[in-house]
């Protein structure tokens, strides 16, 4: 009689053993299923996502190609630079702006075009956005003209190549070629992160040498065109422009904070080529950021120099 009993005990017990590994298997199989789906859900939604990006890059070309039809002028008054914060798109919306680039001081400036007018234009603009030096402004400055250019040989006596930064740790070396993003001026000497920080909406690198958009720019880079400004140039000169943009650059030359000042060797436009869009796409539950940079060519043709999902 106890043998039989035994048996029926080692039975249940085997069979609770197998019914528990099951229950764990089953969760298992369905934590798995389930991660899997949001996870396919994710890639669907981030994939959708591009997609629309790529379309609001071909809308917002089509806008700048009929802008340069009708207007010779870009300023802050058009419909291109009216932020949108809010559109509705299918399962989702989208937020952003278009930026111009050309309101902003290009840093490949500094080896494509007049390399000492745009050295000393950095170190005002510098100078501009926070309260560093003028031995930290030049430094900055001439550092940043190294990096760029082709040579090894460090501008004087500010400036630094390899023989400068391999000595850091960790060491690295200079990118002697063209920054593709502004972004690259945080690993320049005398940079710190709290002066990018001030900078960064008032910079950008752009493949070709651009002038300054003096109806779109910001004030310290208004301040940072021509040296001898009083401090509150800039701001004066963004106020004048509100209500009446500038037609041409002359126009600009003879407004009050500027008139008489020598504009030898600056660089200015009405007009503008680069743009950068930047917005915000949220499709179900997941939101992706979208930068691209637009070139607009004097014959209205619109072409994308590069997009990413990172901040430009």
């Amino acid at each position: 009689m106890i043998e039989p009993t035994r048996q029926r005990g080692v039975a249940l017990l085997t069979a609770m053993l197998i019914m528990a590994l099951a229950a764990i298997i089953s969760t298992a199989m369905i934590a798995s299923m389930t991660l899997a789906m949001h996870r396919s859900g994710n890639i669907w939604n981030a994939q959708q996502a591009w997609w629309y990006g790529i379309g609001i890059e071909n809308w917002l070309g089509t806008q700048l190609r009929e802008d340069a039809r009708h207007s010779k002028i870009d300023t802050l008054k058009e419909a291109w630079a009216q932020p949108v914060d809010y559109l509705p798109i299918d399962g989702g919306s989208i937020s952003g702006q278009i930026v111009d680039l050309q309101g902003r001081f290009n840093l490949n400036n500094l080896a494509l075009g007049n390399a000492e007018s745009s050295t000393a234009q950095f170190v005002r603009l510098i100078e501009a956005v926070s309260d560093t030096d003028e031995i930290t402004a030049r430094t900055i400055a001439q550092a940043t003209r190294d990096w760029i250019d082709d040579d090894i040989q460090p501008a004087r006596p500010y400036g630094a190549e390899d023989d400068y930064y391999l000595g850091l740790s960790p060491a690295y070396r200079t990118g002697n070629t063209l920054m593709v993003s502004p972004s690259e001026l945080r690993a320049v000497r005398g940079m710190t992160p709290q002066l990018y920080r001030r900078l960064a909406p008032y910079i950008c690198a752009l493949p070709t040498a651009t002038a300054i958009n003096v109806d779109t720019a910001g004030a310290p880079v208004l301040q940072s065109l021509l040296p001898d400004l009083p401090d509150n140039s800039g701001q004066q000169l963004a106020a004048a422009r509100q209500d009446s943009p500038w037609e041409s650059t002359q126009a600009f030359l003879q407004a009050d904070a500027v008139a008489g000042q020598p504009a030898k060797g600056i660089s200015i436009a009405v007009s503008t080529d680069y743009f950068l869009v930047s917005g915000r796409i949220s499709v179900g539950n997941s939101a992706t950021q979208f930068y691209a940079v637009l070139h607009r060519s004097g014959n209205g043709a619109v072409e994308v120099v590069r997009h990413a999902t990172q901040a430009y």
